[in-house]
């Protein structure tokens, strides 16, 4: 018996639909979110920290083999300049040859995070690649990035706790912080070598939304953290994609509109997307999506 809801099938089969890979045919596509859609926030994000944990143990195998009977010392370094890519320091000091510490998730890291910004009075919300992940289509992403709201006078305080904790905070990036021409604070973990982009948020209108708007998921078995709304996300996705013309961007606004069709904002969509002039990118997204 076909369920009821696969009927809708036929109505967004059409030319305008979009599906998220080249490869992946329309039914396929509206198929597969309504199965996300049949899943709990919980279990979708359950799904998407093993989804992160395997590809790392995929990674490190793959290093291990290539580097057989190798020391600790030489795969770790190896599979940190993997994970970091082009953010690895060569004054990186990573402590601990535990190699089950290495494979850590966005979320485990997001939480652990929270309770430094809590403890510091620092209000934040996870965003990017994560965020598009827990409102939309579920994803690999290489690092976490939040939105964080600190005054100059408690970057120090911020930095201090940060490091008391195990995190390595370049000297060069915490300056420009303090002197004020850089707005982006990359941090990894000496242990775990979880990596994330603090980004300090400004004074516009947009961005003191954004922060009003955060959710704190704070769900039974899922460590609690703040992350931008759904309707913030997709906006704030669309603004990097504008300029970029990034694809992974306007896949994740995709996903989420697909996934989140029935709960969205679209009263508050419509009038940030005006403001922001958004709003042809976001009427295509709408058809793209089907909606």
């Amino acid at each position: 018996m076909v369920n009821n809801n696969l009927v809708s099938t036929k109505i967004y089969s059409n030319l305008n639909y979009r599906s998220q890979a080249s490869d992946t045919n329309i039914e396929a596509d509206i198929y597969m979110f309504f199965r996300l859609r049949q899943l709990s926030l919980t279990q979708r994000l359950e799904m998407f920290m093993t989804h992160e944990r395997g590809i790392k143990k995929l990674c490190l195998t793959g290093i291990k083999f290539r580097h057989r009977g190798a020391s600790v010392e030489k795969i770790r370094h190896e599979f940190i300049r993997a994970l970091l890519a082009e953010k690895f320091r060569g004054d990186f000091q990573p402590q601990g040859n535990d190699e089950k510490m290495w494979i850590q998730d966005s979320i485990t890291l997001a939480a652990e995070l929270h309770q430094i910004f809590e403890s510091t009075n620092i209000p934040y919300y996870v965003s990017g690649g994560v965020a598009a992940s827990l409102h939309g289509e579920p994803r690999s992403t290489r690092d976490l990035d939040l939105v964080i709201e600190v005054q100059p006078q408690k970057i120090n305080l911020l930095v201090a706790t940060l490091e008391s904790a195990g995190y390595y905070c370049p000297a060069g990036a915490v300056e420009g912080l303090k002197q004020g021409s850089e707005r982006m604070l990359n941090i990894t973990h000496t242990e775990t070598i979880a990596n994330a982009d603090l980004y300090l948020s400004d004074v516009s209108p947009f961005s003191v939304s954004q922060m009003a708007r955060r959710q704190l998921i704070d769900l039974e078995g899922i460590p609690k953290f703040w992350v931008a709304s759904a309707e913030d996300t997709i906006l704030q996705k669309l603004c990097w994609g504008k300029g970029s013309q990034s694809e992974k961007q306007w896949r994740d606004v995709l996903g989420i509109l697909k996934l989140q069709a029935e709960t969205l904002d679209y009263t508050y969509l419509t009038q940030w997307a005006e403001s922001l002039d958004l709003i042809d990118d976001f009427s295509q997204a709408l058809t793209q999506a089907g909606l």
